[in-house]
């Protein structure tokens, strides 16, 4: 029971700490798993887990075409996330976020507005398995490995425009493409201890807008490693590191001109990814978590800045 109770309560810093926002369209903003969330407490004990959460992130990166401009983009999010788990080793995880996103071109000192777009985002569906899991009472120790899997959908707007023209893709609130993910996630926990790892590669499929442009967002492979510390029984810290590689954008203009490689897109971050869990009582929890990218290899000019998450989440059952 206390080996379960431990697994219950404690995976949830570990396990949905650098989860991604499935409506961040840049190629390189955020690290960690998609399906991390997955593996919280109400897919671990097969209870249905309520989650709200406000997500901040903010990335620039040089103007196509324009060496002197540099883009800013800036995100909140605010997401609506239901995990859960019919039965012991599957749990299903749906999020529908409202984004909120702002660009502005800097150049010679000079900071003008490109766009400000508010509206739901791209909802993701996922899925977790685990196939092989491993219980040891006296030594009250447990492993367990899983399999990952999901899709974002296409439900975002992604033809806004200002002034009659279209807005860049990355200051769209949707991607107007597919995101089917598919990984492999390892958990162990030794008394208050708790460690994950997990791997996963998300493919993107291409978008077209009304002017007949498309465009591509970079494939990406993404990982964490976490290790988790329960101190007290309401009380959870999380420290980890999250990493993503994305390849370069893939654009075709609206004349038929292919850029088989968009500057100033892709690369690998890798983030620091501290967190704490709270557990407020009534089987509420409030979570606090952030990425501070320590060491990056950025396709062209671009520079990821830290972001930060907070929210709640209820077990309704």
């Amino acid at each position: 029971m206390k080996l379960s109770r431990t697994l219950f309560l404690g995976a949830a810093a570990a396990a949905a700490l650098a989860s991604a926002s499935p409506a961040r369209a840049c190629s390189v903003c955020g690290c960690g798993d998609p399906l991390l969330a997955a593996s919280d407490p109400a897919a671990i004990t097969g209870k249905l887990r309520l989650q709200l959460d406000t997500d901040y992130l903010r990335m620039d990166a040089g103007t196509e075409g324009n060496p002197n401009s540099t883009d800013q983009l800036s995100q909140w999010s605010y997401r609506f996330n239901a995990a859960y788990r019919p039965i012991d080793d599957l749990s299903f995880l749906v999020t529908v976020p409202l984004v909120s996103k702002t660009m502005k071109a800097s150049e010679g000192g000079a900071t003008t507005p490109m766009s400000d777009l508010t509206g739901l985002g791209d909802i993701e569906v996922a899925a977790r398995y685990a196939f092989f899991r491993s219980v040891d009472l006296a030594k009250q120790r447990a492993w367990e490995v899983a399999v990952t899997g999901g899709s974002m959908l296409p439900t975002g707007e992604h033809n806004a425009t200002a002034d009659g023209v279209l807005i860049d893709a990355h200051g769209q609130i949707g991607t107007g493409g597919w995101g089917p993910f598919l990984g492999l996630a390892f958990l162990f926990e030794q008394k208050d201890w708790l460690a994950f790892a997990n791997a996963s590669y998300r493919v993107r499929t291409e978008a077209t807008y009304d002017d007949g442009s498309k465009y591509k967002f970079g494939d990406a492979v993404l990982w964490s490693v976490h290790g988790q510390y329960r101190p007290m029984r309401r009380l959870a810290l999380d420290l980890g590191v999250d990493g993503r590689y994305a390849m370069r954008d893939r654009q075709t203009e609206a004349d038929g001109n292919l850029v088989p490689q968009v500057e100033n897109t892709g690369g690998t971050v890798l983030s620091a990814a501290p967190g704490v869990y709270f557990e407020a009582g009534a089987g509420i929890w409030l979570f606090a978590r952030g990425q501070i990218p320590f060491a990056t290899s950025l396709y062209g000019l671009q520079k990821v800045y830290p972001g930060f998450t907070t929210g709640l989440q209820f077990q309704a059952f």
